[in-house]
């Protein structure tokens, strides 16, 4: 629910609790005159620390707003920087083959040796120099690249934790607010029915307001490849529990977590992801179509999410960030599936297990891993 429509709610019961006060009828004389001033001094109350919680409310709200237009920039960051590490860890995978296959360096030093001349020797011995600072040249921009990599997944989960915090204040306060309107409802228990029954109407009001909000969802574009299929990992694939013991979200083991969107520690989740798309996978096109029109091939860097997950088409678009054996990936949440009935959290595309390190749906199989929505 938005500020302006919590606000709005709050003030409307307001409202209609002081038309109860206005209500003549109640009562006679000196009771009456007692009655009118108790409730003014509980609606008197209510609208000072509903004022007050609306004011703490609406700046957390602009507060969390901004922590996620940091966290979205972050994010996109973090793709970024991993996509170049990614490439330059696959450059260098190269390099190390082919002088495996080739035997470069027993080749260089045949350069060498073989020179006609000693102008020969100093011309070949230059080249071999070369070929050989280019290579460490490579080795310490991966560094580098590594490094700013690490740098930036530092300062996104600084940005994310203060929101999360936030938003556990933001909670605390839309719970404080409405234990204000509970109170002085029940203070003002004696309001005629007909009150009542206006009172009654704005809560309904104001509860469709909120089931509508939370029933939007993004729109469904192309054909989500996770969908009314067979699984490319079997439900009988033995779950493998994630070896760094100390992830972040809970439990190492095979548990299944949170349905998403909830939180613990930090927003981690702890579930069973799955893997699927490419040429491992002969169930799906290659390439193929996600859920929001994007290509699953195989060096996509998505995921896909169970349908069964409440609000699922909202978190198309957005980023999760996954931790297994301790290393971190960044994906996009593309795609909706099945998943088992929502028993496995993530389906992993080919770039993201590969990531991971590795080659194919079936070596990856089951496999628990944290991960966080950002």
């Amino acid at each position: 629910m938005t500020i302006s429509r919590f606000t709005t709610r709050f003030l409307a019961v307001i409202t209609a609790l002081a038309l109860v006060c206005a209500c003549p009828g109640l009562a006679t004389g000196s009771a009456w005159a007692d009655e009118v001033d108790d409730a003014q001094a509980v609606l008197d109350a209510a609208e000072a620390r509903m004022e007050s919680l609306s004011a703490e409310y609406e700046w957390l709200s602009a507060q969390v707003a901004d922590l996620q237009t940091q966290v979205d920039q972050a994010a996109a960051d973090a793709l970024a920087a991993q996509e170049e590490v990614l490439a330059g860890r696959a450059a260098l995978g190269e390099t190390a083959a082919s002088e495996y296959r080739g035997g470069s360096s027993v080749s260089l030093l045949t350069v060498v040796l073989e020179s006609s001349n000693f102008t020969d020797l100093l011309r070949n011995m230059e080249y071999v120099g070369q070929i050989m600072q280019y290579q460490a040249d490579e080795v310490q921009a991966q560094k580098e690249r590594k490094e700013r990599l690490d740098a930036i997944a530092a300062d996104l989960n600084e940005k994310k934790n203060a929101q999360e915090k936030a938003l556990a204040d933001l909670e605390q306060k839309r719970v404080e607010a409405t234990n204000v309107v509970a109170e002085a409802s029940d203070r003002l228990a004696d309001a005629k029915a007909e009150q009542a029954e206006r009172l009654a109407a704005l809560e309904r009001q104001a509860a469709e307001l909120e089931r509508a909000q939370s029933q939007a969802e993004a729109p469904v574009v192309g054909n989500a490849t996770t969908t009314d299929r067979d699984e490319v990992i079997p439900d009988s694939t033995p779950v493998k529990p994630n070896p760094d013991t100390s992830a972040p979200g809970g439990s190492s083991g095979s548990g299944s977590g949170s349905s998403g969107g909830g939180s613990s520690a930090g927003g981690w989740l702890t579930g069973v992801a799955s893997a699927y798309g490419g040429s491992s996978d002969k169930t799906t096109p290659n390439p193929g179509t996600t859920a929001n029109g994007s290509v699953c091939d195989d060096w996509s860097m998505g995921v896909a999410i169970p349908l069964s997950m409440p609000n699922c088409r909202s978190y198309l678009g957005r980023t999760v960030e996954i931790s297994y054996n301790g290393m971190t990936v960044y994906a996009t949440v593309n795609d909706l599936g099945g998943m088992g009935g929502g028993s496995r959290k993530l389906d992993l595309q080919p770039g993201v297990f590969k990531a991971f390190g590795f080659s194919t749906c079936q070596e990856w199989g089951l496999r628990t891993v944290s991960y966080r929505f950002l």
